[in-house]
Order: C-alpha cells, then sequence, then structure tokens
C-alpha cells in the first residue's frame, strides 16, 4: 500500500535528479577505482549512449515528436535538461543546425569537486548523450555532433552544434 508523502511533485522530481546524478557519479568513481579512468569512461560513454537513446524513444512517444527538427529538438533537449538539472539553451541557426549550450551543468558541479579539469571525460559523455537521445527520438536521421566549447577547460558553457544529415 502506497503511503501518503507530504512532498509535491516538484520535490520529488529534485530528489530523483539528486538521486540519479549522485547514482552515477558513485558508479563512476566506484568503476574509476576498480578499473582505471580509460576503462571507466569507455563503460561510462558506452552506458549514457544506451540509456540516452532509450530516454529519446520515450520522451518521443510520449510528447509525439515529428516534423521541423528546429522545434522538435529544443523541445526533446529542455525535457533531457530538465531531468538533468542543467540550465541550457538551444539556438536554431536554421531547420537542420542549431547550437546547443549548457550554462549550468549539476554534472559539473560534482565532478569538479573529485576530478581534475585535465582528467574529467564530461565531455564524451556529453556527445554519447546527445547522439542516443537523438538516434532513440529520430531513428531514421543521422547527425553530425560538433562540441565547441567546454566548461572544464574553461569556457563559459558546453556547446555542441548539431546540424540534421541530409538524406
Amino acid at each position: 500500500m502506497k503511503e501518503n508523502i507530504d512532498l509535491d511533485l516538484e520535490e520529488l522530481l529534485e530528489l530523483m535528479r539528486y538521486s540519479f546524478l549522485r547514482l552515477d557519479g558513485a558508479w563512476f568513481m566506484a568503476s574509476v577505482e576498480k578499473l582505471g579512468l580509460e576503462t571507466a569512461t569507455e563503460l561510462d560513454v558506452k552506458a549514457w549512449e544506451m540509456f540516452s537513446e532509450r530516454l529519446g524513444k520515450k520522451i518521443a512517444s510520449i510528447t509525439s515528436l515529428k516534423g521541423d527538427f528546429s522545434k522538435a529538438i529544443p523541445k526533446l533537449m529542455k525535457i533531457q535538461h530538465t531531468l538533468m538539472n542543467m540550465n541550457s539553451e538551444i539556438e536554431v541557426i536554421n531547420e537542420n543546425k542549431m547550437i546547443h549550450r549548457v550554462l549550468e551543468c549539476e554534472v559539473w558541479r560534482m565532478v569538479q569537486k573529485v576530478w581534475p579539469q585535465d582528467a574529467i571525460p564530461c565531455h564524451k559523455v556529453t556527445l554519447a548523450s546527445i547522439r542516443g537521445l537523438l538516434k532513440g527520438a529520430f531513428p531514421e536521421n543521422d547527425f553530425i555532433l560538433e562540441h565547441k566549447k567546454k566548461i572544464p577547460l574553461g569556457d563559459p558553457c558546453c556547446e555542441v552544434e548539431i546540424t540534421v544529415k541530409n538524406s
């Protein structure tokens, strides 16, 4: 039997974000301890791409993402970043190209406490996550992703250019 709790949906979402991101961080740190940074990063990148593909499929199925990519991709990314507690924006260049910027990143806030800047592999995970999300939501399309800016390297934001390949 479910017991009534005195939390609203926003408070529950915040707890879920916190739990999910801390689990991801703990898993990665334990993997590094056991397997080393290189192998742990390879596993983390693969896990995020697989997870994000499934998330992209789920988001697409419940939101009916279709049509113009300049409208669908920003919606998809905004949902993911709400779940990941990221402050982000999408600059639409044209219907097949946009710039995705993460202005504040919960993952970065966590990892910078325990990793030196030059060792943090989050940019690899960022690309894998976006690649998986797009593949899950738009399996019939191919995308080109280019990481232009990275917070861990001193840039004010993480910036990824997303281009829809012409079929």
